[in-house]
């Protein structure tokens, strides 16, 4: 009993270093597992190793906001400037450049005035601001060319010479019989649906020049109205000196054509832009208008239409009498037409083949 005692001490005493051994292992062992989960947790670091807000960094990588710089790269307001680069205001100059009515006023730089046979020099019309250049007037056209272009809402009223006269130059002389031949002619063109208001100065060959082209038309007779102002001397304004000039450089043709082309005599005469503006606008037009027709036929002089004409063409039309001897056909003239939106434009005007003659 005491031998197994002894042997049963002895075998705990063998038994206990290697539980205690055990035991230290399955601690080891525990330790050790502990030790790999650690790990496992400190090495993936899915939050620090993957850094998905750091390493892409969507937010300053791309930097949409600083790279793109819509505002500053691109800079639609400094670069392209629409205001200033474009300048719509002061390049195109609507305003200053095509003097058309106050509304679109298109008449300096642009010149709506180069698109169709209207005048060149009507800048100084700027009483109304309503006269726009669309071509260059050059040249004398039909009347009944213009007449049959006319836009739906547009109105005319030409002012052309009478016809041929005889030898009496007083307000009594009548036409002879070619002038006869050559209103009822003009009347034979301008046949159609035109409703015509006709007026002539207080001589009689202009009332004689209405009858013969309301004849010429189909019309029994027109009872022209008669307008002082297509009469007289509306540009002459110091009367003793053009009659002074006349005397001494053979005649008004002369004198007249002198001063329109090279400006001589001018103390004999007004400005010619406003005064032919004033001509207009205080007399031609306003007649017209109170006739309520669309068509208007005004007979009156060479001396009072040739300036007129001289004007609106900028001297481009040969009228220059001191050196060509050209001078204002018969039935020959100017018109001014009236567009529904308050504009106007003119035309030189002629009712016979030519708008010139020569006269020696």
């Amino acid at each position: 009993m005491k031998f197994r005692n002894l042997l049963a001490v002895a075998a705990i005493a063998c038994l206990v270093p290697f539980l205690i051994s055990c035991d230290d292992d399955a601690t080891s062992s525990a330790n050790s597992e502990n030790d790999v989960e650690t790990v496992i947790r400190d090495s993936v670091v899915i939050r620090d190793s993957v850094v998905i807000r750091d390493s892409v960094v969507i937010r300053d990588s791309v930097v949409i906001r600083d790279s793109v710089r819509v505002v500053d790269s691109l800079n639609v307001m400094d670069s392209v400037y629409v205001k200033d680069s474009v300048h719509v205001v002061d390049s195109v100059q609507v305003r200053d450049s095509v003097h058309v009515v106050d509304s679109v006023q298109v008449a300096d730089s642009t010149l709506v005035s180069d698109t169709a046979e209207v005048a060149d020099t009507l800048s100084a019309l700027e009483k109304n601001n309503q006269y726009i250049r669309e071509s260059e007037v050059t040249a004398f056209i039909s009347l009944k060319t213009v007449l049959e272009g006319l836009a739906e809402g547009e109105r005319i009223v030409a002012v052309l010479r009478h016809a041929e006269r005889g030898e009496d130059y007083s307000t009594t002389g009548p036409l002879n019989d070619n002038g006869v031949q050559q209103a009822l002619s003009v009347g034979e063109k301008l046949q159609g649906d035109w409703d015509i208001y006709f007026a002539g100065s207080p001589s009689t060959r202009t009332h004689q020049t209405c009858h013969n082209i309301a004849k010429g038309r189909g019309q029994a007779d027109t009872l022209a109205d008669t307008l002082e102002f297509l009469g007289g001397t509306w540009f002459v304004k110091d009367t003793v000196a053009y009659n002074q000039y006349k005397s001494d450089h053979s005649g008004s043709w002369n004198v007249t054509t002198k001063w329109l082309y090279e400006g001589s005599y001018a103390d004999a005469f007004y400005e010619l832009a406003p005064r032919s503006t004033e001509y207009l606008d205080d007399n031609i037009i306003p007649a017209f208008e109170r006739s309520g027709k669309d068509v208007g036929i005004f007979i009156a002089h060479d001396l009072l239409i040739i300036p007129v004409v001289a004007y609106i063409s900028n001297n481009s039309i040969d009228l220059k009498y001191y050196t060509t001897k050209k001078w204002l056909n018969y039935l020959a003239g100017f018109a001014v037409v009236l567009r529904p939106d308050g504009t106007r434009r003119f035309y030189a005007v002629k009712g016979l083949d030519a708008g010139t003659m020569k006269k020696e």
